[in-house]
């Protein structure tokens, strides 16, 4: 079990709490997706300017293992991390990543740290693969991904539509562990 809160070290000196989700961030975490960039929210899977949508994937649904965690700057979430997996069935051995820094946190070695827990956590769960889910037209992400030695298992074309309805690629990137 990997013990929270935990303090990281930005390269440019800053310092922030990494712990996991609790029900009484709602308040922060509509914060911190409201402060995204367009371009940034254009490629997440959910709409998380919807408050119930954000609220719903605070609780796992039945049969699923989800460990979410933020970055705290004081008060500011400014990271969010999750790993989720099915308990039964097929694809059980399976993980799945998600990553989200704020821009000013960018580019600090936050992402690292957190991808490197939500791994760790992946491994303690016994997880055999984990996946990593984005749109094609992400060069920067898929690059910090293979520097993590992911990598890319296929493409889907025209899977997925971004928040205009826009079609997009998916595509699917793995590290065996």
């Amino acid at each position: 079990m990997i013990r929270y809160p935990k303090a990281f070290k930005c390269r440019d000196g800053r310092v922030v709490a990494v712990r996991p989700l609790a029900p009484d961030d709602i308040d922060r975490l509509m914060t911190f997706f409201a402060d995204l960039p367009e371009e940034d929210r254009l490629h997440l899977r959910v709409d998380v300017t919807d408050r119930e949508t954000v609220k719903q994937r605070i609780s796992p649904p039945p049969h699923w293992s989800v460990l979410r965690l933020v970055a705290l700057a004081g008060d500011r979430v400014v990271a969010e991390a999750s790993i989720e997996h099915r308990t039964y069935g097929f694809e059980s051995h399976i993980g799945e990543i998600r990553l989200i820094v704020a821009a000013d946190y960018r580019r600090t070695g936050l992402a690292h740290y957190l991808c490197r827990q939500i791994l760790a956590h992946g491994i303690t769960e016994n997880l055999e693969k984990i996946e990593v889910h984005l749109m094609e037209d992400q060069p920067a992400v898929i690059r910090f991904f293979e520097k993590l030695d992911f990598v890319k298992n296929g493409i889907l074309e025209g899977f997925v539509k971004d928040i205009h309805g826009k079609d997009h690629n998916l595509l699917v990137m793995s590290l065996r562990t």
